[in-house]
């Protein structure tokens, strides 16, 4: 289990209301070094996390280990609305790259409110990622067709090791289910899949659970693979408190982005086995790697799915999901 001071936590579980002086809406800070980004729009109008993930970024990221909760939501309808009105085309939102989109959703309602926001827009879906189940509040989203509730997901051996305070594995897929029959899109995000002993059984073992528990896989809006990769910055943030092992136990390298990252071959190696078992149970669900290179998606033989690139790839999706 991750073991973390009640310190830690009582930092990590503290929330303040502030305010967003900058620009709410950016693109995703992915690079484009060698690697495939997918295009996602981020907004945030919330920074940090209750839960506590050891691979998190954000812990050496972040000055406040606390939660800010943005209160003048009203500049970012104002910059939606300059924005969207130059953007004639789809868009993927998302707005879980400072924070859990729904840890605190229940008391905050943030998620109700930007999709208020992007009624106007039928252009516009927006992923609200998660590894949480308030999905209480979610019911009163008037247009659940253009949400996407996205599930990051590990294995129970993962998750009990390096995300603290986060739901079982077997919660998130009751969440996921209830989604479903709430009218929204689900999407299941396996970032980072982690090297272990006995990795292949226990990650295919989770897509077995998936499609058991999602009988229309057609309402899956898309599904993403991305190994453990770390800025240097959180393995020195960890070492510091003694909590780097596991984690970085394995090999690594430095990658064109800066970050650590696994060897290609094991990269691949997980890659393929995923895919082929996601194909064994339909082939259709739109598959896709988070931030990986042309070569490794060749490799494990998805390179084929993107013959107009990666952003056109969701793009294509989202249209399919808007009927645009």
């Amino acid at each position: 289990m991750v073991d973390i001071s009640s310190s830690i936590m009582a930092k990590r579980n503290e929330v303040v209301f502030g305010r967003e002086d900058g620009e709410f809406w950016k693109p995703c800070p992915g690079t484009t070094k060698g690697y495939l980004c997918c295009g996602y729009q981020i907004i945030t109008p919330l920074t940090g996390c209750g839960m506590y993930c050891r691979y998190c970024v954000l812990q050496a990221y972040l000055e406040n280990q606390g939660q800010t909760v943005y209160g003048n939501l009203d500049a970012l309808q104002k910059e939606l609305n300059e924005k969207m009105s130059k953007w004639p085309s789809v868009v993927r939102f998302g707005t879980g790259e400072f924070g859990d989109s729904l840890f605190l959703n229940d008391k905050v309602h943030i998620a109700e409110k930007i999709a208020e926001m992007l009624e106007p827009y039928p252009h516009a879906c927006v992923e609200f990622k998660t590894k949480s189940t308030a999905i209480r509040s979610l019911s009163k989203i008037k247009y659940p067709n253009r949400v996407v509730i996205g599930f990051s997901m590990n294995t129970p051996d993962m998750i009990a090791m390096h995300e603290h305070n986060t739901a079982s594995l077997r919660q998130r897929l009751d969440a996921a289910r209830q989604c479903l029959d709430m009218g929204f899109w689900i999407a299941f995000h396996f970032d980072p899949l982690i090297y272990h002993l006995g990795w292949e059984t226990a990650y295919t073992n989770v897509v077995k659970e998936i499609f058991e528990t999602i009988k229309d896989p057609s309402k899956i809006a898309w599904w993403s693979m991305g190994g453990f990769r770390s800025a240097p910055a959180l393995k020195e943030h960890l070492k510091k408190m003694n909590m780097h092992l596991p984690l970085f136990s394995s090999e690594m390298i430095l990658g064109e982005d800066g970050k650590y990252r696994y060897f290609r071959p094991q990269r691949t190696a997980i890659y393929s086995a995923m895919r082929k078992e996601i194909e064994r149970h339909d082939a259709k669900v739109p598959l896709y790697l988070c931030m990986e290179s042309p070569e490794v998606w060749a490799d494990c033989g998805l390179a084929g799915r993107i013959p107009n690139g990666l952003v056109r790839y969701l793009d294509g999706r989202a249209e399919e999901m808007l009927g645009i």
